[in-house]
């Protein structure tokens, strides 16, 4: 997978590039032939609501948009959460439907709240695993 960090050099900057390189290795992607643009936003948690966001936005092209205003846990265990989402996109087990909506999982729509839907059930069971890998060295 290509990784390609937009924004200004800094230090936040550095942390992301490198960890989401870590995460994409850990979950298996680095063979794959997607493209991966992350980009920041300071403040998105307060202003949006959330602290990250993926989208599969081209056929081998996906997106995403991390808040880069959080601390350094948070913005770990957030990019761990969005890079799972990054593999579910990459290996197709998440497809937006028609109306962006709701979500095709592994073949078979899903209309549930936030915490049922199964790409979230997965992305919150690995992200404090994935993070806690970082965390090991950088000794945070």
């Amino acid at each position: 997978m290509q990784i390609i960090m937009e924004g200004r050099a800094s230090s936040t900057k550095s942390i992301i590039e490198t960890s989401a390189n870590f995460f994409a290795k850990e979950l298996g992607l680095n063979r794959s032939r997607f493209t991966l643009l992350i980009m920041t936003e300071k403040g998105m948690a307060r202003k949006e609501g959330m602290r990250g966001v993926v989208h599969k936005v081209g056929p081998k092209f996906i997106t995403m948009i991390i808040d880069s205003g959080l601390e350094f846990e948070r913005l770990i265990i957030t990019l761990a959460h969005e890079m799972v989402h990054v593999k579910q996109y990459a290996r197709g087990q998440i497809k937006p439907s028609r109306s962006c909506k709701t979500h095709y999982w592994m073949g078979q729509h899903i209309r549930k709240s936030y915490y049922d839907q199964p790409w979230e059930i997965e992305a919150y069971s690995k992200e404090r695993v994935l993070a806690n890998k970082i965390f090991a060295i950088t000794g945070a």
